[in-house]
């Protein structure tokens, strides 16, 4: 039996839950259509999504129809949950994008044709509650051809075979001979994405799905899968028994009960155990032995696995279209448990990365990103629900994004006792909207390629920190051009700990750019208020482009800054009188146009922030006044001068000198007070030492200044952490099975002692 996966994708309010239901329903799966008013739907099964009346979680269910096994994925349709969308398409065959006839194509159906394109996934239309609508088939073709700018067919029309033998050559020369197509050939044509079909109905009374359903079935092809293993995370959740489950599909070999899972391009000591496979179709579960190529479901037992992980052969998919533009303070009751909070956070961060959690370490305030007002309040209520806690937000801030002027180099070297890892990056600035690009020019003889995936897996996975404001890093190609490995030292995270010091390395290296979001904005108003809306673009540092009049309507659009706009729409409707409408969509991160008053307020310090090191590790001596290692000549003769935060690196000659060199770097010079024998110093001298010493600070203000600080310093215990961690019984037996889980419980101790 061929098998598929299948999404459904549409604007809120289309009917996609509806329709849904009544695939399932024509296909067996379930006995009753429920209804979304109702509150009785098949896949809305989670209180809040009935309470609300909308998806906010993806579900699949499964579903036969004739010869074919589809798995549907119900995806939310509210643009505040658009990430979870973007999040499963990687796993999917074929998609069904959802247009309301009444509404026809809205702004967020724009958005989510974006995505399928980016994604190359062949997609079937269904047009929506033609029941209740006298706009005519040929009005919403011509209006989807307008919009996407593709191919559409009607399905139903007498002249399809025509229409779909244009977008080939060869399909054009198969259909003026025989007069007719194969569902092969027409298949095929879907696959390679020349058509896409378009079936009419009304999902409410039950027409067009079964229809919807044949189509399936003919014009789908089933995918070729490799031997060996794969798969990809697309979602992570819990049961109501706080069981994490990571929700896969398998794309290569088998995946077995009791299998050692190892992430892509991790090290070893990385692999998870699988403990429970499951398949799941609405609320329902069924657990397997197994599971093939192909297959969709739900393991436990991989702990720290992430939406967009690839497992096994598989490659991750990390980048993302849609992200957060606003950040929001948590506020919570006075007298709640600090950690308590963080830590409920932390796990919704595990369900949904977009959140990311962060925490002001001066401050202490926790923030986390958002899409929009509604995913607010549902996560409000989420936290109350699940945990019994309230929680409110404050006001919404921007969420910046650093870039960088020119071309760059950085060197970052970990070699604390027992560890070993060196790595060259050449940073390279990129076109707006590249993201991070990564690649390596390095011979796998030189560095090991499960090394070599390591770096680049940290630096996929995780935002870089730029170095004005502790902004993630974006347009910009990284690529491996020198690194090395120890056979003995070398443990699985060196490498993340030497590319974090390499990447800060070659940002201090050469000037940043602060970038800030822009929304591109389309305005339909009338025309008499055209010379109001191209001022206020301008106004808002934004760019505008040329009209389109339509009799006493116009069309305008442009880019404005996210921080300026986010109440126009309101304004919009007021100087129009209700006439005019606007529509946004994420356009990008560009220059920002206040970018030194956002630099000032931000008041972040690279060499302060802890979790983002500057500073090579050394254990053996280097000098830095010599070329960074594994540079080509010409590189070296051109390479930029060392930043100022190099001279902190000395010739170490032992492991005291290293220790010390540690407390220099730390804390400032040590001054040992010499034996009273050694030394006389008479009253008198005391005193012209003293009258001389404070006619210096007053000369000095910066020096005075810098011994008040001095006087200030606090007492510290430094603990030689790997150390005590190989010495200490318990943490020992830790260490043998997992080095990270005994240095979390090493951290744990001095927590507490601290406390």
């Amino acid at each position: 039996m061929k098998s598929i996966v299948c999404g459904i994708l549409a604007h809120v309010d289309a009917g996609k839950t509806t329709l849904s239901e009544s695939l399932l329903y024509h296909a067996g799966a379930i006995r009753h259509a429920g209804r979304v008013d109702h509150g009785d739907t098949f896949l809305d099964t989670d209180s809040l999504e009935k309470k609300r009346g909308i998806t906010i979680y993806a579900k699949q269910a499964s579903l036969t129809w004739k010869d074919t096994s589809v798995t549907f994925v119900d995806t939310p349709g509210h643009a505040d949950f658009s990430a979870e969308v973007e999040r499963t398409l990687p796993v999917l065959d074929y998609c069904v994008l959802l247009i309301s006839a009444p509404d026809g194509v809205q702004s967020h159906t724009l958005t989510l044709w974006k995505l399928i394109e980016k994604s190359r996934i062949p997609c079937f239309v269904f047009v929506n509650k033609m029941d209740i609508t006298d706009r005519s088939r040929s009005d919403i073709l011509q209006e989807l051809k307008g919009s996407f700018h593709a191919d559409f067919v009607d399905m139903e029309d007498e002249n399809r075979f025509e229409d779909i033998a244009t977008a080939d050559e060869a399909l054009l020369s198969e259909y003026l001979e025989s007069g007719e197509l194969s569902d092969t050939q027409i298949a095929e044509a879907l696959k390679r994405r020349q058509f896409f079909p378009v079936i009419f109905g009304s999902a409410l009374k039950h027409e067009g799905t079964e229809k919807l359903l044949d189509a399936l079935e003919l014009y789908t092809v089933q995918e070729s899968y490799p031997d060996e293993f794969g798969a990809l995370v697309y979602k992570v959740a819990r049961d109501k028994a706080g069981v994490r489950w990571t929700y896969l599909r398998v794309t290569g070999g088998m995946l077995r009960v009791k299998d050692s899972v190892l992430p892509n391009g991790a090290h070893w000591s990385e692999a998870a155990k699988v403990n429970e496979i499951r398949l799941v179709s609405g609320e329902k579960t069924t657990g397997v032995p197994e599971i093939p190529a192909g297959g969709v479901c739900a393991v436990t037992g991989l702990d720290a696995s992430f939406p967009g992980q690839g497992l096994g052969a598989r490659e991750s998919e990390t980048e993302r279209s849609l992200i957060p533009v606003l950040s929001y303070k948590v506020i919570y009751p006075q007298g709640e448990n600090e950690s308590r909070m963080l830590a409920i956070f932390k796990e919704l961060e595990d369900e949904d990365p977009m959140l990311s959690v962060s925490v002001n370490d001066r401050t202490k305030e926790i923030r986390i990103s958002i899409m929009g007002r509604i995913q607010l309040e549902v996560l409000r209520d989420r936290i109350a629900e699940r945990y019994g806690k309230k929680v409110d937000f404050g006001t919404g801030d921007i969420l910046y994004r650093e870039t960088i002027a020119l071309p760059t180099i950085g060197h970052g070297h970990y070699e604390p006792l027992r560890h070993f890892a060196d790595v060259v990056l050449s940073i390279e600035p990129l076109p707006a909207g590249s993201g991070i690009v990564t690649d390596s020019i390095l011979p796998n003889e030189e560095l090991g390629l499960n090394f070599q995936h390591q770096i680049l897996n940290r630096i996929k996975n995780r935002d870089i920190a730029g170095v004005l404001t502790g902004s993630p890093l974006t347009d910009v190609r990284i690529t491996i051009t020198g690194g090395r490995s120890h056979k003995k030292h070398t443990e699985g995270g060196d490498f993340r700990r030497a590319t974090e010091i390499a990447m800060r390395d070659g940002l201090l290296r050469t000037d940043s750019i602060l970038l800030e979001p822009f929304y591109h904005v389309i305005l339909d108003i009338p025309r008499g208020s055209l010379g109001r809306a191209m001022n206020d673009i301008e106004r808002m540092h934004g760019t505008v482009g040329s009209p389109e009049i339509h009799g006493e309507r116009c069309i305008l659009s442009g880019d404005v800054p996210v921080s300026l706009s986010m109440d126009y729409a309101a304004e919009v409707a007021a100087y129009t009188g209700g006439t005019g409408s606007v529509r946004m969509e994420l356009a990008g991160f560009f220059p920002c146009h206040n970018a030194d008053e956002v630099i000032k307020n931000r008041g972040y310090d690279f060499m302060t922030d802890l979790k983002n090191p500057y500073l090579s590790i050394y254990v053996h001596s280097e000098s830095p006044d010599e070329p960074l290692p594994f540079m080509a000549q010409e590189e070296k003769d051109t390479a930029p001068a060392p930043a100022p935060v190099h001279a902190a690196k000395k010739k170490i000659v032992s492991e005291d000198d290293e220790l010390m060199d540690i407390f220099v770097r730390t804390f400032g010079e040590i001054r040992r007070p010499l034996p009273e024998s050694r030394t006389v110093i008479t009253a008198d001298k005391q005193e012209n030492m003293e009258r001389a010493r404070q006619a210096y600070l007053e000369a000095h203000p910066a020096a005075a200044a810098k011994k008040l600080k001095a006087s200030q310093k606090k007492d510290y215990l430094l603990i030689d952490g790997y150390n005590v961690i190989f010495a200490w019984k318990e943490l020992k037996e830790i260490a043998e099975v997992d080095i990270n889980g005994a240095r979390d419980r090493l951290l744990d101790i001095l927590c507490n002692y601290q406390g």
